[in-house]
Parts: C-alpha cells; structure tokens; sequence
C-alpha cells in the first residue's frame, strides 16, 4: 500500500515544490466544497434533484407567498457556521438515497414534525425576515390573535404557520401516488384551522394531548360581534338529523372538519374517539429533536371546540354520545322504557310511528326489510311466514305475546285464506320410489317453521291436538306407513284430507302408472299387455271386482269400437273379437260370463257352437234342410260371398254370384248346380228378377 511521504517537505531541494502542490490540492478542494455547497443550495438543487420526486411539495411551494425565497433561507440553520453547514448537507445526503432506492414518502414529511420541530424550523427561521415589533399583523376577518403571548409560551411560528411557504389551500390537490402503499399522496394538516387551534387550547380545566393548555372560550379569539355559529349550524335540518350527521361525519385530514355527506368509516362512539386520540399522540411522540409533540389535526374533536361534551351531549341526551358499543345489544332496552323522550329528541319515534325502532326490531333484527309505508301488524304475518318467529321469540316478545295478541284481534293469517292453504292436489310415487312430498302451502309452511304455528295452534309440532284432531294420525307418515297403511281402504276419507287426487291409490299401486294421469284411462293398455294376472295377486279379490266396475261405469273397450270387432264380411278375414278371445280368453269372461263359447253371451249371439265342430261343412247342409241352422244365424259372421266361395266353383272372391254366373253356366251347363239346387230354382230367380 502507498505511503504517504513527508520528507519531501524535509528536502530543501523538493520542499518548494510540495509547498505549491500542496497549495494547489487544497484550494481546488476548498473551490470544490463551495461549488458543490453552493449548486446544492440552489431552487434547482432541491425540485429537480433532491426532490424531483415531491413535485406535490415543489407546487405547493410555487404557488406560495415564498416562492422568490431560497429554500436554504428555512430549511438551513439561521447564521449557521461552516461546520453545522456541513454537517446539515451531510444528513441531507439521507434523502438523496431514499430518492434513488425509491423509498421516499409521500407526502414528504407526512405528519408536519419539521414544523412542530423548534431546532430545525424555530422562530429564527421567520424572525431572520419578519419583525413582530414591527410587522402589521393581519388576521382573517374576525379571528384576534396576540403573537406576543404565543412566544412567550414558547410557541415557535410554524407551529401555527405551517403551510406558509408550502400553500396547499383552497382547491389545489396533489397528484402523486406514494410507490409503496400505491395510493394518491394526501395533504398536510392545515395548522391554521380552527380545529388545530384546539391541539393546545380548551373548554375544559384538562389540557388536550400534549400538555398545552390555552383557553378555549370564544372571546378569547372572537370579537364580541363575530358570528360564532357555523353556516352548517344554519342549515333547516340540522337538528336532530343534520347535527348527528355532522358528529359522525368524516373528518378531513387536512382541516380536521367534517366532511359534508361522508360518513365516518370506523364505530364504536366514545372509544372510537379515544384510539384515534391515541394514535395521534403516538404519532406525534416519534418526532425527532426538540419541539411540541400535539395531537394531530384530524384527531381533534371538531364539536369539542364550541362545546364541552360532557355537560352540552349530556345535558341534552341524557345518556353517554355517541352511544358506546354496548348500547345497542345490553343498554337501550331499560333507555327505552325509561328515557323514550330523550330517544324521541333524535329518532322522532312517536312522530314517524316508530320507524326508527322498526327498521331495527322488525327489520334487519328479524331478517326482514322493513317498509315503512305500511304497518307493522300488516306485513309482520309475511315476515314471520317467510322466517319464522324464533327471530321475535329469541329477541323482544315470548309466546304468550303473539297469543294474547292474535286472541284479542282474532286475525286470520292471509296464507290461511289460500285456496291450497289446507290441500292441494297430492300424488304419490311410484310403488318402491321416493315418498310423496306435500303439496297443501300450510304442510310447507309447517315444515319451514313450524313454531311459528305453534303461536296459534299450540306446542307439540305435529304431534300437537289441533294436527293430530285433522290428521287423525301421525304425520308426516313413519318410515314403515308404506307397509302398513293398508287401514287407509277402510278410511279413505282419512286419506283425502290430504290425497284430494282420487287416483292416489293407483299412482302407487298400479305398475306401469304415470302420476296424475287416472288409471281408468291407462289400465286398458296394462291389461291387454300383460294380462289382468297382477291385479287379483295384489289387491283385487276376483273378476266380479272388474265386472261391478265396468258395468257401473259402461265401460266399453276401445277395441270393441272397431269396425270389424264383431264380424269382418271381408273373406278370408276374422272379426277382431274372435282373434282377441284366443289371446285373452280370461279377460272376456269378466264382463260377458264364465264358460267361454259356451257362455250364454256367447250363445245368445252364435245360436250354435263354436267354433265349428271339425265335420261342420259336411253336416251343415242336413242342418240347413233340417232348419236347425238358418241363413241369418251364418250372416252373423259370415257374408254372402263366404257361401259362394265354397258352393259355387270358379266364384270369385268377395263378387256377387249371380253377376258372373252366366258366363259359368254357358260354359259348364247347369247341371253342377242342381247339386244344391232344385231345377225350379233357375226360374223362380230369373221370374222374379225380371219382374
């Protein structure tokens, strides 16, 4: 490592030479350090380099009164010797850093410590331009200030002016977002409201946060002819909604007033107000160097400036204001009772008809959006409908309430008026399926709330006299009711009460059934696809029970309908009934008798048996001749054209025989015929039908 040599300063030959060099490093420092001091000292220095990134502070500054004053002339010790300078510019270079690391803040110097701060922004600041002996003080109208005493106290300038160099009033915003929490920078606080006046001055025999006490009666800064009461005061709805609204309001950062039409985001009344008193003189403890540690504006309270709470709220309420957190769940019930005039100063209750309280305990309380438009007793039956009355049991009225209310008005619910209120037209599933679910609007209503029915009805659910003296039975029906509900043939006017549907029985027990639908109308269809077996191995006892049923009814099969079910004249074709008995014998014999073709249905029509013995066509021509079998007996089934298709050779079908019969004859005479005829039968006919 190179060491620094001094024996050239020994040398007589080299010392002149060290000397001049020597002379020169430290004048060219001493030229640097008073450039560098005096470039960084400049307006350009601190907006564009320092503080380029606080262009909020660099136009609050513009638009000042000071904007021709050097920043060094406030922000520098007054009179300050080399050294202090340059240990000021040294502690600078902090700033230079957060520029650079983009950690600075925003706004810069957020909470105004600089200016509580007596070492860095005291008096000698100001008094270095302005002389108080001799300065013209002017207030704004109405407001009498006595700087002399405030020294005194040792209340430095910018205690109270903080802003002045830095003018952030009236309509102006900033407009920067802070890097790190990526909001919109806010303004300072305005040290020369009103409120802020309240950090050291007070109505009451304690000092504010802080330790300052000042006094806070009117005319200690108000000319006697000053109008002291704000124009919000003046407003036609102030009291009681407006002054309420205005306790509650947000309160501006920068003013410590309330914001019109902005309500304060945070509850808890008195508690509230003492965290946030909390947090400001916490806030205000971490300054740095000496000075005044205040309350912050904002945490002010705007009314305590006029009025000593304690005695003003409380003298007009009668109870602690704002309410505390316990008020509205423990408290306000026995206020109620007791104090009703006092809720009425602020809720107007007896006048609005108890809107206040309603849009509470018949409202939000009970789930419910209260409408004030319309009487409580109107739409409490809807609201108890729609959730219940545990909500009013569990809160205000017990049970003996609503009874000796609903005694007294004998009121019948709306729902109760409800065309379906008791029934409704009920099915049930598919045998094996899910049970059937009610329909009736009062089992639903039951099944949503059903304490509420007990109000009128009594305790005991369903199980209660007045369900069971309906119902007759237990509802809703046992796991086991599938099985055992075979007493309901035997009190059918039972099961109607609820099953109003007469099919309900069928829907369940008839395979194949569609819900609703009546099985009179399905049960043709079922029987002609499987037969009536299922029905008799089920419920039905015989046959007879389809043949009362039926002939009650005149019942007549769609398939009896057809035109060729009882006889088809078409040759060669059956009629339909015979086809159907062949397939079904069983299911004829229900309506027309047992025994088959030998059934007296079925002998009365056929006068003969059937079907035909085998030798029939070889005996029937005896029986004929005998006239034990007559034409219309055969008609019955058969067409002429059935006869002549067997007797007459070379007949063609389903064509009168006598219309081609000509042409047979010439051909193979007439003897063929006589077979069955006699000679004279030629004649007779042609005779007859030429006459």
């Amino acid at each position: 490592m190179a060491k620094i040599s001094l024996a050239g300063f020994k040398d007589p030959v080299r010392r002149p030479r060290y000397v001049i060099w020597t002379g020169v490093v430290v004048l060219a420092l001493a030229a640097f350090i008073v450039i560098a001091f005096g470039a960084t000292s400049t307006y350009w220095f601190c907006a564009s380099v320092c503080h380029k990134v606080q262009d909020d502070s660099i136009a609050a500054y513009d638009r000042s009164s000071h904007n021709m004053v050097s920043c060094m002339s406030c922000h520098e010790p007054v009179n300050s010797d080399p050294i202090t300078f340059t240990l000021k510019k040294a502690k600078a270079l902090g700033e230079l850093v957060l520029t650079v690391t983009n950690n600075f803040e925003l706004p810069l110097n957020p909470d105004s410590h600089l200016a509580m701060n007596t070492e860095e922004m005291g008096s000698r600041q100001c008094t270095q331009c302005h002389n108080l002996a001799t300065r013209k003080v002017t207030p704004s109208p109405g407001i009498k200030i006595d700087h002399e005493a405030h020294e005194k106290k040792e209340i430095h300038c910018t205690a109270c002016h903080n802003r002045v160099a830095h003018n952030e009033s009236g309509d102006w915003e900033p407009v920067l977002t802070d890097p790190k929490t990526k909001k919109k920078s806010v303004k300072h606080q305005n040290f020369m409201s009103m409120t802020a006046c309240f950090r050291c001055h007070t109505l009451t025999a304690e000092p504010p946060a802080g330790g300052i006490k000042a006094p806070g009666k009117c005319s200690a800064c108000h000319p006697a002819d000053f109008d002291l009461k704000p124009p919000s005061h003046k407003a036609k709805d102030f009291y009681p909604k407006g002054h309420a609204k205005l306790a509650m309001a947000k309160v501006d950062r920068s003013t410590g007033k309330p914001v019109e039409g902005e309500a304060e985001a945070s509850e808890g009344g008195e508690a509230a107000e003492g965290e946030k008193a909390a947090e400001g003189e916490k806030a205000e403890e971490g300054a740095e160097g000496e000075g005044l540690h205040l309350v912050a504006v904002d945490k002010v309270d705007y009314c305590a400036t006029c009025h000593v709470k304690a005695t003003f709220c409380m003298g007009c309420h009668g109870m602690e204001m704002p309410h505390p957190a316990e008020f509205k769940e423990k408290t306000h019930p026995q206020v109620a009772k007791t104090k009703m005039d006092k809720c009425d100063l602020c809720h107007q209750v007896k006048k609005t008809n108890y809107q206040f309280c309603n849009e509470c305990h018949h409202g939000t309380k009970v789930n419910w959006k209260f409408d004030p438009k319309v009487a409580w007793r109107t739409q409490h039956a809807k609201a108890v409908t729609t959730n219940g009355v545990s909500p009013c049991l569990g809160a205000c009225h017990d049970q003996k309430f609503c009874v000796e209310c609903h005694t007294r008005l004998k009121p019948l619910p709306s729902s109760h008026k409800d065309a379906k209120w008791l029934r409704d037209r009920l099915t049930v599933t598919k045998y094996g399926e899910k049970a059937a679910e009610p329909s009736g609007k009062h089992a639903l209503s039951a099944m949503k709330a059903i304490d509420s029915c007990d109000v009128c009805h009594g305790p005991g659910g369903t199980n209660a006299k007045f369900c069971k003296g309906c119902h007759g039975m237990e509802m809703p029906h046992p796991d086991t009711f599938k099985k055992n509900h075979v007493s309901g043939r035997k009190t059918p006017q039972l099961c109607a009460n609820c099953h109003t549907f007469k099919e309900v029985c069928s829907d369940c027990h008839h395979a194949g059934a569609i819900n609703g639908v009546p099985w009179q109308q399905q049960h043709p269809k079922a029987v002609a696809a499987k037969g009536t077996g299922p029905c008799f191995e089920k419920c039905h006892e015989n046959k007879q029970f389809c043949v009362d049923c039926h002939t009650k009814l005149k019942a007549l099969p769609a398939s009896h309908k057809a035109a060729d079910w009882t006889r088809n004249l078409a040759l060669g074709k059956a009629a339909k009934h015979s086809a159907a008995y062949k397939a079904q014998t069983d299911s004829c014999d229900y309506c027309h008798g047992v025994g088959g073709v030998e059934a007296k249905f079925c002998k009365n029509c056929h006068k003969l048996p059937m079907p035909h013995p085998a030798d029939f066509k070889d005996t029937h021509k005896a029986d004929f001749q005998a006239k034990k079998l007559t034409k219309p007996v055969c008609v019955n089934c058969h067409s002429q054209y059935f006869c002549d298709n067997c007797h007459h050779k070379g007949a063609v079908a389903n064509q009168a025989w006598r219309t081609y019969h000509p042409n047979i004859v010439k051909k193979t005479g007439a003897e063929p015929c006589f077979d069955c005829h006699k000679p004279t039968e030629c004649s007779y006919c042609h005779v007859r039908l030429i006459h």
